[in-house]
């Protein structure tokens, strides 16, 4: 599975023409988007998103991981901006289902209260009762007191790092990037082997791509956990004075 963190990382270095226009056109910031943020960016890239070139593009099409990666940093970019929540809302309805579903993720993110009541709309509208159990999810997230970011919970799938690495895309925080780090610190059983090598993986990729990332992580080493500060070093290699 080629995740939307990886294809941006690999089509900012190489743009193979097989990519859909959306890949070319916003991968480097999306990728970076913590340089430059803007958060008008998120409604420019769903709507190219939705054009029939790049939504029947077979890497969205086989997998809908991809563009729920896509949604969650689209999501990322709007929270805290109402007016951008408000352009997905009203761009949902025209939306082909799988814009409809990237625009979910999105707000699952970014929703805020007057989300919570256009989608209690959407859930009455028999327009939408494919996506009735989705948007009965969504709209107990948004309303739940105690509701949380991926970033706020321990990491258990490698599906989780994907988001956790577009949370860091877009805000260029240490938080997400502890959560990988901690997944070198858990228990070395068969049931964390996956995890752990994707997030092995993934950390030395984007390490050599964001010297942001290299900062963050040296700067809060010192007050990890013995295992991940080892692979700290194996990772990051820091010349001697």
């Amino acid at each position: 599975m080629l995740s939307a963190s990886t294809m941006c990382l690999l089509a900012a270095i190489a743009q193979p023409p097989d990519l859909p226009p959306f890949v070319k056109l916003y991968s480097q910031a999306s990728t970076f988007y913590y340089k430059n943020p803007d958060p008008k960016l998120g409604p420019k890239m769903l709507t190219e998103f939705l054009k029939k070139e790049n939504r029947e593009h077979p890497l969205f099409t086989k997998d809908d991981h991809v563009p729920f990666l896509i949604g969650a940093q689209i999501g990322d970019m709007a929270a805290g901006h109402p007016e951008i929540v408000r352009e997905y809302e009203k761009t949902f309805p025209d939306a082909p289902k799988i814009g409809r579903r990237m625009i979910i993720r999105a707000l699952t993110n970014a929703g805020d209260k007057e989300t919570a009541k256009t989608v209690g709309g959407w859930i009455k509208d028999p327009k939408y009762a494919d996506l009735k159990p989705d948007l009965e999810v969504l709209k107990s997230h948004i309303e739940d007191p105690k509701r949380v970011h991926v970033r706020d919970v321990p990491a258990k799938t490698p599906e989780d790092l994907d988001f956790l690495w577009v949370n860091f895309m877009v805000t260029g925080e240490y938080a997400p990037i502890s959560r990988i780090l901690d997944v070198f610190d858990l228990p070395d059983a068969k049931d964390n082997a996956v995890l752990k090598r994707v997030a092995r993986w993934s950390f030395g990729s984007n390490v050599q791509q964001h010297p942001r990332l290299v900062e963050l992580v040296l700067r809060n080493k010192k007050d990890r956990p013995a295992t991940s500060q080892k692979v700290i070093d194996e990772t990051i290699i820091v010349p001697k004075k």
